[in-house]
């Protein structure tokens, strides 16, 4: 994935917790999945922020974004952002490096 590019993945709520607030647990190992696909092969998580709303996320559908902030031979800064319609889930940026 190039630099400043998104790609937008739509899950069910239960994936992250729903029908209650999202579950910090599943909410990180979805985003790191999702983060570390877009990074591309050869790098791996050097950093992790997750911030989590407390929001109900009912039975509805969660979007996804996630895009590349920017892109260097050896280093890539990532983000993603949930939101059940208007409603944010959470936020995440990941910080990846060339494996060795």
């Amino acid at each position: 994935m190039d630099a400043d590019a998104s790609i937008k993945t739509t899950l069910k709520s239960s994936l992250l917790g729903g029908p209650n607030a999202a579950d910090p647990t599943l909410c990180s190992a979805c985003v790191i999945g999702l983060l570390a696909d877009a990074a591309g092969e050869g790098m791996r998580m050097a950093s992790l922020a997750l911030d989590i709303t407390s929001n109900v996320l009912g039975e509805r559908l969660v979007e996804v974004t996630v895009r590349i902030d920017k892109r260097a031979r050896s280093i890539v800064f990532a983000s993603a952002e949930a939101r059940v319609g208007d409603d944010l889930v959470f936020t995440a940026q990941g910080l990846f490096s060339r494996a060795s």
